[in-house]
């Protein structure tokens, strides 16, 4: 079975801040892929914490998650097209995921507040992305 881990870090003004290859890694089995999504953490949390320095006025939105997929898969455009399959065939539109999702960290970081940025939304914008 493959994990692949999938991450955003967005300014709402501006957009996507992670350089390309970031975004999304495919994994083996589930140990690595939880390394990963440890280490993933704590660069998106350093990565505010330096886009702040440069915006302090900015919103920034970061959330993280891994997904067992339901087939192997080779690489990151296979990912892509079954992520995409998943969202195609699922008769669940509120989560069309589901299961698939092993673990998953977001967060909200506004000029004066930081909050947890809901899964719910995470995955509308991964669908949204993937659509």
């Amino acid at each position: 079975m493959s994990y692949v881990v999938i991450s955003s870090f967005e300014n709402l003004s501006t957009g996507d801040l992670q350089s390309q290859g970031e975004a999304i890694t495919v994994f083996p089995s589930e140990a690595p892929a939880r390394s990963h999504f440890a280490d993933r953490a704590s660069a998106l949390a350093t990565a505010v914490r330096k886009a702040r320095e440069d915006d302090v006025d900015a919103t920034f939105v970061t959330w993280l998650l891994i997904l067992r997929m339901p087939l192997e898969v080779a690489g990151v455009e296979e990912a892509l097209e079954d992520l995409e399959l998943v969202v195609e065939e699922t008769d669940t539109v509120d989560d069309p995921f589901g299961e698939l999702v092993v673990d998953y960290q977001g967060r909200r970081y506004e000029p004066s507040a930081e909050a947890e940025h809901p899964r719910k939304d995470a995955l509308q914008t991964l669908e949204a992305w993937l659509t």
